[in-house]
């Protein structure tokens, strides 16, 4: 049986040696007292915006009330289509058109046992002079009829909705809207 293995004089010194590093830089960090890096402690331009790394500020580190405007976004504080909002006229008519529907029971289960679904639709259509900006549609039962497509129509003046029914027994309602305003053009 072989003796004990004893580690060689530079494998020792090799140890030490990692010792004292990983435990140097750890007791300066844990012997600091907490805020006792200032202003005061650093020297000018020691601290500079091309030496913080990107990201690693948060709202906290900046005092907000020392920033002022960005000299080459000089519109950002007057853009240009902010200054038509105040001219323009405001949307001082909103309609909303609600058009039920209905989709029928779906066909019987086939000899595997798979349930088929029905699919029917039904559309939301503005008066004249008004355009659909959105829409939606609301099912009357939730656990056998689902939403399979909800859209504007091409033309902008209508909301179309799509609803399936996998309930074999009886046929579901839905609700198509379209929330409608005055537009002289779509787009």
């Amino acid at each position: 049986m072989r003796g004990r293995l004893r580690p060689s004089p530079a494998m020792v010194v090799a140890f030490i040696a990692l010792f004292v590093a990983i435990s140097g830089s750890s007791y300066a960090v844990t012997r600091l007292p907490t805020n006792s890096v200032g202003p005061k402690q650093l020297k000018k331009n020691a601290v500079t915006g091309a030496k913080v790394k990107n990201r690693s500020l948060t709202a906290a580190d900046i005092k907000v009330s020392s920033l002022a405007g960005v000299a080459s976004a000089a519109t950002a504080t007057n853009a240009a289509n902010a200054t038509h909002a105040t001219t323009a006229a405001g949307i001082d008519k909103v309609i909303y058109v609600k058009t039920p529907g209905g989709v029928a029971p779906a066909p019987p289960p086939d000899p595997a046992g798979n349930q088929g679904t029905t699919i029917g639709g039904g559309t939301a259509t503005c008066p004249a002079g008004l355009f659909a900006i959105g829409g939606g549609v609301g099912v009357d039962d939730n656990v056998n009829t689902s939403v399979v497509d909800s859209f504007p129509d091409p033309s902008g003046h209508a909301w179309t909705a799509r609803v399936d029914n996998s309930d074999a027994g009886s046929a579901h309602g839905f609700t198509v809207v379209a929330v409608c305003v005055p537009a002289t053009a779509a787009g």
